[in-house]
């Protein structure tokens, strides 16, 4: 075995004490106490709270172009990035109700 570095000597120190630790565990009713605020914060959005989402999209979006152009990227390609996410996010409502078979009533 080589001789270790005094800094590799901690890291060995603190990787043993964390594996040697217990295994961490949600309590027992994490799941229904989980579901009650799930349910509790799925309400409506707002005005507020509509546009906070909208301005946080439209920040990353440009986030996201500036830093793929600073990569050397073109605008085609970015458009389609952007924009292939945003069409499909719009068509999945269509798209779930062509897949759904049409319900036919007989007269009975």
């Amino acid at each position: 075995m080589t001789e270790m570095e005094p800094g590799e000597a901690g890291i060995d120190n603190l990787l043993r004490s964390s594996l040697a630790a217990p295994v961490p565990s949600l309590p027992p009713d994490f799941d229904q106490r989980l579901m009650r605020k799930v349910r509790r914060a799925s309400q409506p959005f707002g005005r507020y709270h509509r546009l906070l989402f909208a301005g946080y999209g439209v920040t990353s979006v440009v986030t996201s172009a500036a830093v793929m152009r600073g990569q050397g990227l073109h605008w085609g390609p970015i458009a389609l990035m952007v924009l292939g996410p945003l069409a499909l996010a719009a068509a999945l409502p269509w798209l779930r109700g062509a897949a759904r078979p049409a319900t036919r009533h007989s007269a009975g």
